[in-house]
């Protein structure tokens, strides 16, 4: 290694022979892989806004007609959400600690960071009074589900029209 400069050392690091067939494997392979890596997880997270639409849809669709499907897919689309936070979850935190700064909530970042937490509240709230109705075996007096439920649809439904652009191009990183 004596004489040689660093830049050539370096190359040699990163060039090293291949098992057995004595070819030069360099960062293409391991750029190649992140690749594949990227692609996967910008399809699974594609699948995971799709799965939020379709269970939003069909819980919708099937709440005045059979309880059970509309429950389970309702549970469903919890599952998903948490999901939905943990593939943004980089995202998620700087949201966290946007609200703890209150000039902060007056910007557009602060301004997306409570309508997210308003989201997260109102999916908690509807998953509770879901449940309490379950629970109670009929709903409450003040129908503190189906209010829950006109208002995350409409959120929903706000949240991913302006998304919609960006939806199949998202990515995870």
């Amino acid at each position: 290694m004596a004489g040689r400069s660093g830049q050539e050392r370096s190359a040699s690091v990163l060039t090293t022979p291949a098992s057995g067939h004595g070819q030069a494997r360099g960062m293409t392979s391991h750029s190649g892989r992140a690749a594949r890596d990227g692609a996967r997880r910008a399809m699974l997270r594609w699948l995971v806004h799709l799965g939020l639409i379709a269970t939003v849809v069909v819980s919708l669709v099937f709440e005045p007609l059979v309880l059970t499907i509309h429950i389970a897919v309702g549970l469903v689309f919890v599952v998903l959400a948490g999901v939905h936070l943990a593939q943004r979850r980089r995202v998620s935190a700087s949201l966290l600690s946007r609200l703890a700064r209150v000039r902060a909530l007056a910007r557009p970042a602060g301004r997306l960071a409570l309508a997210d937490a308003l989201l997260a509240v109102i999916t908690a709230g509807m998953l509770i009074s879901g449940f309490w109705d379950w629970f109670a075996r009929h709903p409450t007096k003040i129908r503190w589900h189906a209010i829950t439920g006109v208002v995350l649809a409409i959120s929903l439904l706000i949240h991913t029209a302006r998304r919609w652009s960006r939806l199949r191009r998202s990515k995870v990183r």
